[in-house]
């Protein structure tokens, strides 16, 4: 029987692995769920009855029928797919499913699937005469995990993950089990004057083997044909083929004078970290890269999101919402064809309500760069932010993919869900969400992001006293964190602790909180809508 691959929509299967793609993007699915897929797809256009379904799928088993509504369940998470308006999988009452999209056959010739390799990038070590360089060593390490993620047929494991081992001293097949990888890329660098030493292993995680090696001595200002070779050589031992020239293309990115470059990572390094003093430091470094490079269009796209986020979390003060306007602008005019300016661009819109140009802005993002996690993540909060819940489920579902360990696009995509009525597959994302995060709690905890926003998640899935210790974690780590602060207010509303709620609330105020979009769609506030104390708080809002 010949071996068949299915396209459906941007979907395509293989009935022969029960592997699923969504474009380049592998979609993970557990072995039973595959299989029932595979008997729909089987009985494309037909009924396929429950009794025939567990007759194929857990033959010789006695289950439930959980086991298939789980497996259903499962599926259309992963098509984004809807049970009340089926785009692929219908609900014959009491009897079965049925598959109902159109199928299109792949020919053999092109029917192989693509090879996904997995690959964690970690922080290179310094081992500079003066070990300052950390700024550097994370900052090539980050590039290079953006630059890897523009690669067809790779998985690459986010910053977030992958830099909780920042010297960890632990054997590298140790560090690849945790973060479910195949292969780890880990090099360091040696930084003289203008002089760079970058040396870069490729290491396999079952075997503790290097794969492959390199020593790159060059000047700083060839970094970034450093990255290049370096994003070559791992295509060519993980895919077994060398970079196309769709992909060349999507790598070639703004270049500029070494010493500006340094600015630019020692902004990127402070970006991350959320607080209002690393976010100034952040827009400093930017703002001193711009001086030497008034051309430098990342640096820009750098600052704008900077501004941007002064301007959501702390304070919604007009300078910083100016800034990012003219930061973004200036990106967009020097870069339009960079995914990041664009992003950067939607995301400054988003804070003035210009909703629409967010919305196309994200869009050019995803066409330029479709595996651009903030693209998807900016604008499924946009989109929440305009009250458009269906859509903002499903670009958080699209962020969730590209970022597979990814927590807070998961728990915000079960949130809307919920709140579209969709409780069941809300309750199923959820709990996705809440293993997510106990993963990361795992790797990292004094994570106060996981802990604080995972509280919410551990709450909706009924472990309220579980959900109340994180959120507390998460306030003792930083009572000053605004994130913590305001997602306490959410679980407390939720519980009915409206005192605790407002006081909390009060607090963020203080803090700087200064947007009311979120919290008018938020239905974890309902419970405060009538106090006269809420609406007081509510007026100070921008």
């Amino acid at each position: 029987m010949a071996h068949r691959v299915v396209q459906f929509g941007s979907f395509r299967f293989d009935c022969d692995t029960g592997q699923l793609w969504s474009d380049a993007q592998e979609l993970r699915l557990t072995r039973k769920a595959a299989a029932v897929l595979g008997a729909l797809i089987g009985g494309h256009g037909q009924p396929v009855e429950k009794r025939a379904l567990f007759d194929t799928v857990w033959k010789g088993t006695v289950v439930s029928d959980d086991a298939l509504t789980s497996c259903i369940q499962e599926l259309r998470r992963a098509l984004q797919d809807d049970s009340r308006n089926p785009r692929y999988i219908e609900t014959r009452h009491r009897s079965g499913y049925r598959f109902i999209a159109s199928l299109t056959e792949i020919p053999p010739e092109s029917a192989a699937a693509p090879h996904i390799s997995t690959i964690a990038v970690l922080p290179f070590t310094d081992m500079s005469p003066g070990r300052d360089q950390d700024y550097l060593c994370e900052g090539l390490a980050e590039e290079l995990i953006n630059v890897l993620t523009r690669l067809d047929g790779l998985r690459v494991v986010s910053r977030t993950a992958s830099f909780q081992f920042r010297a960890s001293g632990m054997d590298v097949r140790d560090i690849g089990r945790q973060l479910n990888v195949g292969t780890l890329l880990e090099g360091s660098v040696r930084k003289s004057g203008n002089q760079l030493r970058v040396t870069v292993q490729l290491i396999d995680v079952a075997t503790g083997y290097h794969r492959w090696s390199e020593r790159f001595d060059r000047e700083l200002a060839d970094v970034f044909a450093i990255e290049d070779e370096i994003a070559e050589s791992v295509a060519t031992n993980l895919r077994g083929s060398m970079l196309s020239g769709q992909e060349r293309h999507a790598l070639v990115r703004p270049g500029t004078g070494s010493a500006a470059y340094e600015y630019y990572l020692r902004g990127r390094q402070h970006l991350p970290r959320m607080t209002q003093p690393d976010l100034l430091k952040s827009a400093a470094m930017f703002e001193r890269a711009i001086q030497l490079d008034a051309n430098y269009a990342p640096a820009y796209a750098g600052l704008a999101t900077v501004h941007a986020t002064l301007h959501e979390w702390f304070g919604a003060r007009a300078e910083d919402l100016a800034k990012a306007e003219g930061a973004s602008l200036r990106a967009l005019e020097l870069a339009p064809g960079l995914a990041e300016t664009r992003a950067a661009r939607g995301f400054v819109f988003t804070l003035s309500r210009r909703y629409a140009d967010a919305s196309r802005e994200f869009e050019e993002a995803i066409r330029i760069n479709p595996n651009l996690f903030d693209a998807y993540y900016y604008f499924a909060r946009a989109a929440f932010a305009n009250g458009h819940l269906e859509l903002s489920a499903g670009l958080f579902g699209r962020a969730a993919q590209v970022r597979v360990e990814d927590f807070q696009s998961v728990a915000l995509q079960a949130q809307s869900l919920q709140w579209l009525g969709r409780h069941e597959q809300a309750a199923e994302v959820n709990r996705e969400a809440v293993r997510r995060a106990e993963y990361l709690v795992d790797l990292n905890p004094c994570d106060i992001r996981t802990l604080s926003l995972g509280s919410g998640a551990l709450d909706l899935d009924g472990q309220h006293a579980r959900a109340a210790e994180w959120s507390q974690r998460a306030l003792d780590l930083n009572p000053d964190d605004v994130s913590a602060i305001m997602n306490a207010v959410c679980l407390h509303a939720r519980r009915g602790n409206k005192e605790r709620a407002l006081d909390l609330l009060e607090r963020a105020l203080a803090q700087g909180w200064g947007h009311r979009d979120w919290i008018e769609r938020d239905k974890d506030y309902d419970s405060l809508r009538d106090d006269p104390r809420f609406q007081r708080l509510m007026a100070r809002l921008k």
